[in-house]
């Protein structure tokens, strides 16, 4: 294999590949190129975190269901900004001081509420979840060293498998690749199943198989998820999805 595709089968063990020269970080930078992978390998925890912010995108009535794990949040980011869905309450929610709230309609459009996001976050890097999702232990630990090693190349995005798992079963809807660890200048784009646009396309992103996003949904809300999907983006719902989320994982 070649440095691209190796980068990323060594973060699945939890390792950084460091090219042997500068032809392989050139190959990093700009990849496919008609060269194998020469790197030495070395335990992620050794990389030197960046900062990442955390960014959630929520509705009023998941504010109460936050509170516990925004609390557990708080002592892996120093920089948490929800957007929630609608008008501000009467009484203001108010959560600890590394926590912002602000409060705007989604409207139909998930890119313009994920971009809400990045432009408040005081980070360079920005992660951002739904508030049915969160981050296994071992994907918080790794984020902010995964962050440093697309700072080397250049990389502005960062691909994390998803485990969708509907009424607790791990679904067959996986890996689910979500772009959702970008640097803050990066914008979303999609009414709905929104992508971050980047540059160079793909070239500007590597996966982290690493970092995993568990989602966890009820069943009736995915037997309705892609229909409305598609009444805001027709054409592009994906209403194909929902067979594949409603059958267990096939391994």
């Amino acid at each position: 294999m070649e440095s691209y595709s190796l980068r990323t089968l060594a973060l699945s063990y939890d390792l950084r590949a460091i090219p042997a020269d500068e032809n392989q970080r050139e190959a990093l930078v700009n990849p496919y190129q008609p060269l194998a992978a020469d790197a030495f390998l070395a335990p992620l925890d050794q990389v030197a975190p960046r900062p990442v912010s955390l960014v959630i995108l929520c509705r009023l009535v998941d504010l109460a269901g936050l509170r516990r794990p925004l609390s557990a949040l708080s002592e892996s980011f120093d920089d948490i900004v929800l957007v929630v869905d609608g008008e501000a309450p009467t009484r203001e929610a108010l959560f600890s001081d590394r926590v912002r709230i602000i409060f705007r309609s989604l409207a139909g459009d998930f890119a313009a509420q994920r971009n809400a996001g990045q432009e408040l976050a005081r980070h360079n890097w920005v992660l951002q979840l739904d508030s049915d999702e969160a981050l296994t232990p071992g994907a918080l630990a790794s984020l902010g060293r995964v962050a440093a090693i697309a700072d080397e190349t250049g990389s502005v995005s960062i691909g994390l498998p998803r485990e969708n798992r509907v009424d607790g079963s791990l679904s067959d809807l996986f890996p689910d690749i979500q772009y959702r660890l970008n640097r803050k200048n990066v914008r979303f784009t999609g009414r709905v199943h929104e992508r971050p646009t980047l540059p160079r396309g793909w070239r500007d992103s590597f996966i982290a198989p690493n970092l995993i996003i568990e989602h966890r949904m009820e069943r009736h809300h995915v037997e309705v998820r892609s229909i409305r999907y598609e009444a805001l983006a027709p054409g592009r719902g994906r209403t194909f999805e929902r067979d594949d989320l409603l059958r267990p994982y096939r391994p």
